[in-house]
């Protein structure tokens, strides 16, 4: 189950209509029918028929004679147990005798009716108490969740979940995180909506079929929870040939074979992964690229700087980003597939590779856990997962260890945040005694170049101009594909500039598809911008290999896209597959705008605000939009909403300060232009224009001051030494003017307006 405080921009997910009435639920069991968009073209559907899809698989008991070892570790599993009935047996114990739990400001109830049934006695989306049924448990260990039947095809989710081992209820958020009836993240709201948010990741081969025209489901599976199909593929052909007589000597149905260290991994990727949905149908063998588009470390607070999990990720990206995956370590390595525990217990896991140079890891280091560690061979520091793989607890009873495999670093806590596994342990000390403890124990050997990247990727989240240069050379240098997708994205800020096109533009052939897809991603912005080499440069990737590739370039060239074509049929179907979540609207509404449909756009963006009215990205695009549809007014409001709701973002301050702007009123938008600023120092544009506002009112001097400020926070724009030029100039200061428009022109050679200021300061006066 995925649990999100706010729907994240640009990736689609999940959602239901605040028009739906919650009063009266009753499980919808009519036969599912596909939902698939029509195509734009007479091509084949993107996806096969589920009907024809569904009648190949067998079902896990299938399997149980010939492999009765791997059933029996597998059926007891959370994989084996990630959905199913509610049972009498199992379940009631939880509801009888009457459960209560106070969760905000709501009081829920658990119980047993008169009729036997298991029941929630909890606020409803209409703000009332109601007795709603549970027909279905996904999770097993160490959390369970309960799913209620909502109108329209709907489960919902619950938030008031069990601790099967303490017999004991809780709210998932926690008892301080107030969610309100209409709340995206509200249980009966879009972010707990089990048919797009939990049932690909707990069930087998599911299809969720959203009918955008009846806001409806009509979801089916191969068989519910994580069966053996859902890693091994359809097997009704296996199955069958295994009852028949084999041929002679034969031992193994030759139609199957054996999948890749790869393809394994990218199986457990599907669900064990933060993601964006490409095609709505994991098909167990294919590549993870063919089907997702993964979240790496960017501008969001999803990870560390040092590719630390901070919100719930799973384990697929850390992982990625790994040396351990780098060095060649797999899933299997440590976990086994059918029983999901550790192959080993204990430092015995690591010591597998670590204890002496092995023929399939020749650089796995020798390691001594305790002179290693510098802590007692019984004590929990001398375990390697204590510092290496720092345990963060999410849902409240979900400790899950950290992937990415981070050597614990506190000079990083002290200067950007970032959790070092010292202090996590020895929480009785502070950062500077774990700096000093660390240099210690280890000497310099943690300034290494783990730290250099971190360094990196910090100052580009926070705009360090000189982030741009570090960000190139660790495209350059980075051994790791995920790493370098990460600058790939990090570039986006500075992509206009030539040296990060075209270093963006020397990953369009990479190797891997994430780095590609990154790349194409960011490059967007220029192809957008009317860029023809750029445009020209992306162009045969819509025809690459792999789906996220294509999708990403069909994204960045969709103004003038033949949506015939098939990236354009594949956009448009991840497009549909997503319109039930509010991100999928917002979505949606981009590729409108994209495709010169502002009405349609617009009408897109506010059925989000409609499914999410507290997600501030969604009026910040709104207001784009009815901005470019001349509504400043319409504009100026939305962007207040955004305000309201994050006030700290200095992007929608200073948005609003150019609404305010056309609207005429000065001393408003100079108010949110320096907002912006006191909120984000280095946004060089923001004191650009706060210098031509505070100058249109006749204040030079300070004007001059905060241009002088924006040269600093980027060194690289010409336009604002030009426009200090024009006021020196004007106050007479020669020498002032002359040294900002050669600063300009330095910067760029062709900017005729500086060229000829520079030649009018520099004829003689009369």
């Amino acid at each position: 189950m995925r649990i999100r405080k706010k729907p994240l921009a640009l990736v689609a997910l999940a959602a239901t209509t605040a028009a739906v009435s919650w009063m009266a639920w009753h499980f919808n069991s009519r036969p599912a029918a596909p939902a698939m968009a029509a195509a734009p073209a007479a091509d084949a559907p993107i996806l096969a028929p589920e009907d024809e899809v569904h009648a190949k698989y067998a079902g896990s008991e299938s399997c149980k004679e010939c492999h009765a070892a791997a059933f029996e570790k597998w059926h007891g599993s959370n994989h084996g147990r990630a959905e199913r009935p509610v049972s009498k047996d199992e379940d009631y114990k939880a509801f009888e005798p009457k459960q209560t739990l106070a969760h905000g400001k709501d009081t829920s109830e658990a119980f047993v009716d008169a009729d036997g049934l298991a029941k929630i006695l909890t606020q409803g989306l209409d703000k009332q108490r109601h007795a709603y049924p549970v027909v279905r448990v996904i999770g097993n260990n160490p959390l369970r969740q309960f799913l209620i039947p909502a109108p329209g095809g709907r489960m919902q989710t619950c938030d008031v979940s069990l601790d099967p081992a303490k017999n004991e209820w809780f709210d998932v958020y926690g008892n301080e995180d107030e969610r309100a009836p209409g709340d995206w993240g509200h249980w009966t709201g879009q972010g707990m909506n089990w048919n797009a948010m939990c049932a690909a990741c707990h069930n087998t081969r599911l299809r969720k079929n959203y009918e955008p025209q009846t806001n409806s489901y009509h979801t089916t599976m191969a068989e519910m929870s994580v069966g053996c199909e859902s890693c091994h593929g359809p097997l009704k052909d296996h199955v069958e040939w295994q009852k028949k007589k084999p041929p002679l000597g034969a031992k193994k149905d030759p139609a199957l074979s054996k999948p890749s260290r790869d393809q394994v991994m990218e199986t457990c990727a599907a669900c064990h992964a933060r993601r964006a949905e490409l095609t709505g149908d994991l098909i167990p063998g294919e590549s993870f690229h063919d089907h997702f588009s993964l979240t790496v470390t960017d501008e969001t607070d999803t990870y560390h700087p040092d590719g630390q999990v901070r919100d719930e990720n799973y384990e697929f990206t850390s992982f990625l980003s790994s040396r351990m995956h780098h060095a060649g370590v797999r899933c299997v390595d440590c976990h086994d597939p059918h029983s999901n525990k550790n192959i080993v217990k204990g430092n015995q896991l690591c010591m597998n590779c670590h204890t002496a140079p092995r023929a399939d890891y020749p650089t796995a280091p020798v390691i001594d856990p305790t002179a290693h560690s510098h802590h007692g061979a019984d004590s929990t520091g001398n375990q390697c997962v204590s510092c290496h793989m720092p345990v963060t607890t999410y849902m409240q009873r979900h400790p899950r260890h950290d992937h990415s495999f981070s050597i614990p670093d506190p000079k990083l806590t002290k200067e950007f945040g970032v959790p070092n596994a010292c202090n996590q342990c020895h929480a009785d000390k502070d950062v500077d005694w774990a700096i000093a403890a660390n240099k210690k124990f280890y000497g310099e050997k943690p300034d290494r170049p783990s730290r250099t990247r971190a360094l990196t990727v910090a100052n580009a989240r926070r705009g360090d101009p000189a982030a741009r240069g570090q960000l190139i050379k660790m495209l350059a240098t980075e051994e790791i594909p995920a790493w370098q997708a990460t600058a790939c994205h990090l570039l986006e800020r500075w992509v206009m500039d030539p040296a990060a096109t075209q270093a963006l533009l020397g990953q369009l052939t990479h190797q891997s598809p994430l780095v590609r897809e990154a790349a194409v991603r960011t490059l967007g912005q220029q192809a957008r911008a009317n860029n023809a080499s750029v445009r020209s440069a992306i162009q045969p990737l819509l025809d690459d290999p792999v789906r996220s590739v294509r999708i990403a370039a069909a994204w960045a060239l969709c103004d003038t896209l033949d949506l015939a074509s098939r990236a354009g049929r594949e956009l448009v179907h991840m497009l549909d597959i997503n319109a039930d979540q509010p991100t999928g609207r917002m979505q949606l509404s981009q590729f409108a705008m994209l495709r010169g449909d502002n009405a349609s756009a617009i009408r897109q963006m506010r059925k989000a605000i409609e499914w999410d009215p507290n997600s501030p990205p969604f009026h910040h695009d709104l207001a784009i939009l009815l901005s470019t549809t001349g509504d400043a007014a319409g504009a100026v409001k939305a962007l207040r909403d955004a305000i309201r709701l994050d006030p700290e973002n200095p992007e929608y301050h200073y948005k609003l300060a150019l609404a305010l702007s056309e609207s005429g009123t000065t001393a408003e938008t100079i108010a949110e232009l320096e907002k912006t600023v006191k909120l984000d120092p280095g946004y060089a544009r923001a004191w650009y224009n706060l210098g031509l506002a505070r100058n249109g009112i006749g204040q030079p001097r300070e004007a001059i001051a905060a241009l002088l400020q924006g040269e600093a926070a980027d060194p690289n724009d010409s336009g604002i030494p030009y426009a200090r030029a024009t006021i020196h100039a004007r106050l007479g200061q020669r020498n002032e003017a002359l040294a900002a428009a050669t600063s300009a022109l330095q910067l760029r050679p062709d900017f005729a307006e500086a060229m000829q200021l520079i030649q009018s300061l520099s004829r003689p006066s009369r």
